[in-house]
């Protein structure tokens, strides 16, 4: 699925403002601090925990995987939206809402540490 920002927008405008940032194969959709969902490459993608997993296996939705170094890797935290329902704006923004749910559940993240300045190479 190529993701076209304007598409995206729309898709979620009745769910409410959303940000995009350009991520991956394609976007992270924020809504304020929170990342609830991912349009890339194979597809859209919502956060997902044991509170909100039955609601995504009863449409059909499956874990996010991707290959890396001729293995397949799964993403348990992340689960993709059957290309069908895709364009189901009423579906979409309920699974946003489950998938803000589960962000807001989260701890919230540590602050990074700052980086060490480079050292200069002497010629």
């Amino acid at each position: 699925m190529a993701a076209d920002p304007e598409w995206l927008e729309d898709l979620f405008e009745p769910f409410g403002k959303v940000r995009l940032k350009r991520m991956f194969s394609g976007y992270g959709i924020y809504y304020g601090d929170y990342c609830v969902g991912l349009a890339i490459n194979p597809g859209l993608c919502f956060r997902v925990d044991e509170a909100t997993r039955a609601a995504f296996e009863a449409i059909g939705a499956a874990p996010f995987e991707y290959a890396k170094q001729g293995k397949t890797v799964t993403v348990k935290a992340w689960w993709r939206v059957p290309e069908a329902l895709v364009d189901e704006q009423d579906e979409i923004v309920r699974l946003a809402r489950l998938s803000l749910e589960v962000a807001r559940r989260l701890p919230p993240k540590r602050p990074r540490a700052p980086r060490k300045p480079r050292q200069k190479k002497e010629a």
